[in-house]
C-alpha cells in the first residue's frame, strides 16, 4: 500500500521544457494540467509489489513474466494532477497514480509507451511492475509507463464500506435486491466520484498524461478492456494518436448483453477445445471420449452447487469451480494445471480447484462484468477491484436490468453455456439501482482522422471473441490492420508468440503495420 507522505511533492512545477499544448478536443481551462511534469522519484519500498498482482487482470503475465531483479528499485513513481470534471476544472482535481520503467537501450529512444492491462478496475501500476520483463525489448527503445485509472488501486479507489444486509430468499429479486443494496452503498461512500470514472474521462487523462511525459503523440499496447480505452482515445484525440495496439479486442458493436452472450459462448467454445485436448493426452482424469468429459465437466458443476466440499477452511462451490475453469482457460498454458486439479476433484480433493480460482470465486477483476464469479448473498463485500470494475462499467452503460430481465437472461446464457451461462447471468444486474446515469459514449469509436491501429485477434479468446477485432476496425474507419493470432487464449502478446511478438515489436518500434489478412501461428 502508498505510505502516507511517501510521494509528497510527487508533481513539479512547470518545466523548462514547455510540455505539448492541450489539443482542441482537450477544452478550455485546462493548460495547467498539460503543462505539468511528474516528478519521478523511485517508488517505495514495497510499494505496491514486485509480483503480479492476485488477479488475472485483462490480460494474463506475460510468459516468462517474473519478479524484476533488484525488486522495484528501477521504477519510478509519481502522481498526475486530472480535473475530476473536465468540463468545469475549477470544480476540484484527482491525483492520478504512475509508474515509470525508463529505457535500457540500446538504441534511441522512442518516448514513453502506456501500458493498460484491462480490466476495467485492474491496476496497471501493479501489473506492470509485476509483469515488465515480458516488455523487454520494447523496454529498450521506450519508457515503459502505466497508471492506476481512476476509481481503481492507487488512484481514488471506489469504496463501498464493508457489508450490507443480504436480501432473504433466493431467486431473481433476492438477487436484484442484493445487487441495489451494493450500488446504494457505493452511493453512500463514493457517490461523488462515481460520475467521473467513465472511460472517456479516462482517455482524457491518458491525453494529459502524453503530454506530461512530453511526447506529442500517445504510444499505447492494451489488452482487453484496455483496448476500448485505446479506441475511445483515438475517437477524442485523433491528431495525437500515435501507434495504438489494442489486443484481445472488446467488441463496440455489443452492449452488456450481447457481450455475456458472447462470452458464455466464447468459454463453452474453448471449454470444449480443453476437453478434447485432455481426451489426445491419453491420460485424461474424465474419460476417453469427448461426450463423456463435456458431460462430466457440467455434472461437477452441479454437485458441487449442492454439495460443496471445504479445503483448509474454505469452501469450494460451483461458482468456484467454474471460476477455475475460467480462469484456466485464458492460457493454454494453464491446461496441464486443469487437468491435475480435476483429476483431484475425481478423488474428492478440491485443493487444485481452490488454487486455480484465486480465492475460492471470491475476488480478482479479470475483465469485463461478465468475467468474474456471480455474487451471491453473502453480506461481504466484493474486492475493491470488482467494485471498480462495476463502478466503470456501470457508468460506461445506460443499460439497467433488473430482476423482470434476469430469467430472459439466465435461458439465454445457459443456452449459450450450460455451465458459464448460468454463473455469469447475476452479473446483468450488477447495474440495477446504480446511483448514477450511464451513457453508451465509449461504444462511439469513429476516428477517422486517427492513424491506422494494430488490432490483434485470437481466433479462440473466450473474453473477447476474435470476430469484435473486425467489428472495431470498421467502426473505427481508419485503415486499421487486424492481425490474427491462430491459437487459444485471451492477449496474444503475452503468450509469447514469437510471430506475434515480431510483429507487434515492430509496429511500436519502426511503425511497420503488417499487411491486412496477416496470421500468426
Amino acid at each position: 500500500m502508498l505510505v502516507a507522505g511517501a510521494l509528497s511533492g510527487a508533481l513539479a512545477g512547470i518545466p523548462a521544457a514547455v510540455a505539448s499544448p492541450a489539443p482542441a478536443a482537450a477544452g478550455p481551462g485546462l493548460s495547467r494540467f498539460y503543462a505539468q511534469r511528474p516528478a519521478w522519484q523511485p517508488c517505495p519500498a514495497g510499494f505496491p509489489g514486485t509480483g503480479p498482482s492476485p488477479s488475472s487482470h485483462g490480460s494474463p503475465p506475460p510468459t516468462g513474466a517474473a519478479p524484476p531483479s533488484g525488486g522495484a528499485r528501477r521504477f519510478q513513481c509519481a502522481r498526475l494532477e486530472v480535473p475530476r470534471d473536465y468540463a468545469h476544472p475549477e470544480r476540484g482535481t484527482l491525483r492520478v497514480q504512475l509508474v515509470r520503467l525508463p529505457a535500457t537501450g540500446p538504441g534511441k529512444r522512442l518516448g514513453s509507451l502506456v501500458v493498460n492491462p484491462g480490466g476495467p478496475g485492474d491496476s496497471g501500476v501493479n501489473y506492470l511492475i509485476g509483469n515488465s520483463d515480458g516488455f523487454a525489448h520494447l523496454g529498450q527503445r521506450y519508457d515503459l509507463v502505466s497508471f492506476d485509472p481512476r476509481g481503481t488501486g492507487h488512484t481514488e479507489p471506489i469504496s463501498c464500506g464493508t457489508g450490507y444486509t443480504p436480501a432473504s430468499g433466493t431467486g431473481a429479486d433476492s438477487l436484484a435486491a442484493n445487487e441495489k443494496r451494493i450500488n446504494e452503498a457505493c452511493g453512500r461512500y463514493s457517490g461523488e466520484l462515481l460520475p467521473w470514472v467513465g472511460t472517456p474521462d479516462v482517455a482524457r487523462d491518458m491525453d494529459v498524461l502524453r503530454s506530461a511525459v512530453g511526447d506529442r503523440k500517445l504510444n499505447y499496447l492494451g489488452f482487453s478492456y484496455g483496448t476500448r480505452l485505446g479506441s475511445v482515445y483515438a475517437h477524442t484525440f485523433p491528431r495525437t494518436a500515435g501507434r495504438l495496439v489494442l489486443d484481445s479486442v472488446e467488441d463496440p458493436t455489443r452492449n452488456t448483453w450481447q457481450t455475456a452472450v458472447a462470452q458464455a459462448r466464447g468459454f463453452q467454445r474453448v471449454l470444449d477445445d480443453f476437453a478434447t485436448d485432455c481426451v489426445h493426452t491419453g491420460h485424461c482424469p474424465l474419460g476417453s471420449d469427448d461426450a463423456t468429459v463435456r458431460r462430466q465437466l457440467t455434472d461437477w458443476y452441479q454437485k458441487l452447487t449442492d454439495h460443496p466440499l471445504r479445503v483448509q477452511g474454505t469452501q469450494v462451490d460451483g461458482t468456484a469451480y467454474v471460476y477455475a475453469l475460467r480462469q484456466s482457460l485464458y492460457s493454454r498454458d494453464s491446461w496441464p494445471a486443469l487437468r491435475d486439479a480435476l483429476a483431484q476433484l475425481r478423488d474428492g480433493d478440491g485443493s487444485g480447484i481452490l488454487q486455480l480460482s484465486g480465492s475460492g470465486g471470491a475476488g480478482g477483476s479479470t475483465g469485463t462484468a461478465a468475467r468474474r464469479p456471480g455474487l451471491t448473498a453473502t453480506a461481504a463485500m466484493p474486492s475493491q477491484d470488482q467494485l471498480a470494475l462495476r463502478a466503470i462499467s456501470c457508468r460506461d452503460t445506460s443499460e439497467r436490468y433488473g430482476p423482470a430481465d434476469f430469467p430472459r437472461a439466465q435461458r439465454e446464457l445457459t443456452q449459450a453455456s450450460p455451465l458459464f451461462g448460468p454463473d455469469i447471468a447475476p452479473t446483468l444486474l450488477d447495474c440495477y439501482g446504480w446511483p448514477v446515469p450511464g451513457d453508451d459514449s465509449s461504444r462511439d469509436v469513429a476516428a477517422h482522422d486517427a492513424p491506422p491501429a494494430l488490432l490483434v485477434a485470437t481466433t479462440d479468446d473466450p473474453a473477447t471473441p476474435y470476430e469484435g477485432a473486425a467489428h472495431m476496425a470498421r467502426a473505427l474507419g481508419n485503415a486499421s490492420v487486424v492481425l490474427t493470432y491462430h491459437g487459444e487464449g485471451h492477449a496474444a502478446y503475452p503468450s509469447g508468440n514469437p510471430c506475434v511478438r515480431q510483429k507487434v515489436d515492430a509496429f511500436l518500434i519502426d511503425g511497420v503495420l503488417p499487411v491486412g489478412g496477416t496470421g500468426c501461428r
